[in-house]
C-alpha cells in the first residue's frame, strides 16, 4: 500500500542542511541546501503544545523578574515571550496547512483506491469474458480449416494450370481478389489460404492453420 503523503509547511534557513555535490572537477565541491523532511500535522501539534508550555512558563516568571530583575532583564524576558508568541502563530498556521494537506491527500488516496478497485472489478469481468471468447475462437478457427483446405487445394490446381498453359490459352482466374507483392501484376498471386494464420491458444502450441515462414531472426516452433 502506498503511504499517504505529508505536507512540508516549515522550512527556514536553520532547517536547511548542506549536502556536498561534486562537480566535474574533483577539486571543486559545491554545497547545496537539502530541504528538510516534511512534517505531519501531529508533529507540528506536538511542537505547538511544547511552545505553549514554554510561553506559560515565561509569562509565569515575569512577576518575579519585575520584582527582582533589572529593566534589561524585564525587556529580555518580554522579548523572549514575544518571540515565543510569534512562533505559536506560525505553528498554528502551519498546523492548519498541514491538516488541510493531509485531508486532501487522504481524500485523493481513497478516490484513487476506489478507482483502482473498480478497474480491477471490470478487469475480472473482462477476464471471464475473454476466457469464453477464447474458447469460441478455437471452435470458430477449427471450423474454418475445411474451408481453407478447399481454397488451398483449388488455388494449387489453378496455379499448376497457369504454370503450364497450352498455346494461346488465357490464364485461369484465381477466383479471389488478386494479392501480390506491392500489387504488381508480374508477381505471383498469393491465396488467402496461404496468408491466413490461426494460432492455437497458449505459448508454443503451434497453429490450427497456417505455417510460419522462416525469416532471419525469427524463432520458429520446431513442431510446425
Amino acid at each position: 500500500m502506498n503511504a499517504l503523503p505529508t505536507a512540508n509547511v516549515r522550512q527556514t534557513c536553520q532547517d536547511r542542511a548542506l549536502a556536498p555535490v561534486v562537480g566535474l572537477k574533483p577539486s571543486k565541491v559545491v554545497l547545496y541546501p537539502v530541504p528538510p523532511a516534511p512534517r505531519t500535522a501531529a508533529q507540528i501539534a506536538a511542537e505547538r503544545d511544547a511552545t505553549e508550555s514554554e510561553r506559560d512558563a515565561l509569562e509565569g516568571s515575569r512577576a518575579g523578574v519585575l520584582m527582582k530583575g533589572t529593566t534589561d532583564d524585564v525587556a529580555n524576558l518580554d522579548h523572549r515571550i514575544a518571540v515565543v508568541k510569534i512562533k505559536l502563530d506560525q505553528l498554528e498556521v502551519q498546523h492548519a496547512a498541514a491538516f488541510a494537506a493531509e485531508a486532501k491527500a487522504k481524500a485523493d488516496y481513497e478516490a484513487e483506491q476506489k478507482r483502482r478497485k473498480e478497474l480491477v472489478r471490470n478487469a475480472l469481468k473482462a477476464s471471464a469474458e475473454v476466457e469464453k471468447l477464447a474458447d469460441q475462437y478455437a471452435v470458430e478457427a477449427k471450423r474454418l480449416v475445411p474451408l481453407l483446405e478447399k481454397i488451398r487445394d483449388r488455388a494449387a490446381l489453378i496455379a499448376a494450370a497457369n504454370f503450364a498453359l497450352p498455346d494461346g490459352a488465357d490464364p485461369v482466374p484465381t477466383g479471389e481478389p488478386r494479392c501480390s507483392w506491392q500489387g504488381r501484376q508480374d508477381q505471383l498471386h498469393t491465396s488467402i489460404a496461404s496468408r491466413v494464420k490461426l494460432p492455437n491458444l497458449g505459448t508454443d502450441t503451434g497453429y490450427i492453420w497456417g505455417d510460419v515462414v522462416p525469416l532471419p531472426g525469427r524463432i520458429v516452433n520446431d513442431t510446425l
